[in-house]
């Protein structure tokens, strides 16, 4: 039970955002499917096989000759040895310690060490669903009985021009990193060069946060839904007082997030208790937003481009390099910057401001402490979602969103009257209490935005 302002007891902390085999909420979120990389990340049919981390365990994914993609236990069953050093052949993949080979449903092909040509038919390796789309590989852990529907986005359907997918890895527990998503009044204040700099650009992502810039101070308002929640950031109009600015934002159970600029899908996936890869996946229907000068012009304004990512020890290969920012030199902020006035925050983006205030609470945020206000309404609903979420598996329960229709669910932005109100923005949402009801979505009603 969340107590006094939101603030969580230490058992509840940990049960929200420890995700390792055995843990309650790890054993939940293995119900769900995931993404597990990008699909840039296997770029070639038989290529190098790659490392996957994931809820703290180990796997190896590797694509074929055939396209597939294999995703395995990373320990050969045999001896143990990783399959990460392992030869990609054909349609499969071989251990080099004895040459066991693999393929990608587990199935054994060859075992040389034994002369028995029928062993290999008496064992499996641990291999799991794979399914590709939006260019991301997803993956489902749990129990083949319990397997969900896969989820279907729009922007599935898009071709792969008109879709932007770039992500992050930072040395944080994921449920903080997920905080910011859901936190619109951080927006005006930590990310204030950002706002001032949307005001003379023409980038979509830009035009389309200006509204920020109406109220530092959102009235905020969340509601659980039958896909998890979603909340309003309602902003007062200057020299509009009947109306409002609304954004609203929708968190799809266990982690997606779907912005209010309607074209951005995130998602918060947990490598293990201390680190978590974060997900972007931008797209629109007209504009070939994945191809340049468009491309890089939007990942350079919200610094996701590759050489912002590296310099600030985002991405795989630099993460624990010492010489780059981080915790222990302060993420090298540019001090100087912020006493001339050129900048508020001496960090270069919205990613890398986002990452230094989530990463500086430490690798695994305590919540005992946290003194949450009216603003933190998202905040308080995303620790109940998610406390539900790990309780269900210790319940025997289905978590939530498991059977979403997830082409029903959006972000949005606009105006409306005062007297009116917000869901009415997104009439296909239902509320959990009308989803428990089986009663249908609100109908949708004429708004001034």
């Amino acid at each position: 039970m969340i107590k006094g302002h939101a603030m969580l007891s230490r058992e509840e902390n940990d049960l929200m955002c420890r995700v390792g085999p055995g843990t309650g909420m790890g054993a939940a979120l293995r119900r769900y499917w995931l993404p597990a990389l990008q699909s840039s990340d296997l770029p070639r049919a038989g290529g190098d096989p790659r490392r996957v981390e994931l809820l703290g365990e180990s796997f190896v994914a590797f694509r074929g000759d055939d396209g597939r993609i294999g995703f395995l236990d990373e320990l050969c069953p045999h001896r143990a040895a990783s399959l990460v050093l392992g030869r990609v052949e054909g349609c499969a993949i071989r251990c080099l310690y004895h040459g066991w080979k693999y393929a990608a449903d587990g199935a054994v092909l060859e075992t040389p060490n034994v002369a028995n040509p029928r062993f290999r038919e008496r064992i499996k390796a641990k291999a799991y669903p794979v399914r590709e789309a939006g260019g991301l590989v997803w993956v489902y852990l749990g129990a083949a009985a319990q397997e969900p529907p896969f989820p279907h986005y729009p922007w599935f359907d898009l071709p792969e021009a008109h879709r932007l997918n770039a992500y992050l890895v930072e040395n944080a527990n994921w449920v903080q990193v997920l905080e910011a998503l859901v936190d619109s009044s951080h927006l005006n204040v930590l990310h204030t060069n950002g706002m001032r700099d949307a005001m003379a650009s023409n980038i979509g992502f830009a035009k389309a946060n200006r509204p920020l810039l109406l109220d530092p101070a959102p009235r905020t308002e969340a509601e659980a839904t039958d896909f998890g929640f979603h909340y309003a950031a309602l902003r007062t109009v200057p020299d509009q007082e009947e109306e409002l600015d609304v954004r609203i934002t929708s968190l799809v159970a266990p982690f997606f997030v779907v912005n209010p600029i309607g074209n951005l899908w995130m998602a918060v996936v947990p490598l293990n208790d201390y680190q978590s890869i974060y997900y972007h996946v931008f797209w629109d229907k007209e504009r070939r937003m994945g191809e340049d000068p468009e491309r890089s012009n939007q990942l350079k304004f919200i610094g996701l481009d590759p050489e912002a990512l590296r310099d600030f020890a985002l991405t795989f290969d630099t993460l624990n390099d010492p010489d780059r920012p981080g915790v222990r030199n302060n993420f090298k902020q540019d001090r100087e910057a912020m006493r001339s006035g050129r900048s508020f925050s001496g960090l270069h983006s919205f990613t890398q401001e986002d990452a230094a205030v989530i990463m500086s609470s430490g690798p695994l945020k305590d919540r005992t402490k946290e003194l949450l206000c009216p603003a933190d309404a998202a905040i308080v609903r995303l620790y109940r979602t998610l406390l539900d979420i790990a309780n269900s598996a210790r319940d025997g329960r289905d978590p939530i969103g498991l059977q979403a229709d997830t082409m029903q669910v959006f972000g949005t932005q606009g105006r409306i009257a005062r007297s009116q109100n917000w869901r009415s923005l997104v009439p296909t949402h239902r509320s959990a209490r009308r989803a428990a009801a089986g009663q249908p979505s609100e109908t949708a009603v004429t708004t001034s935005g």
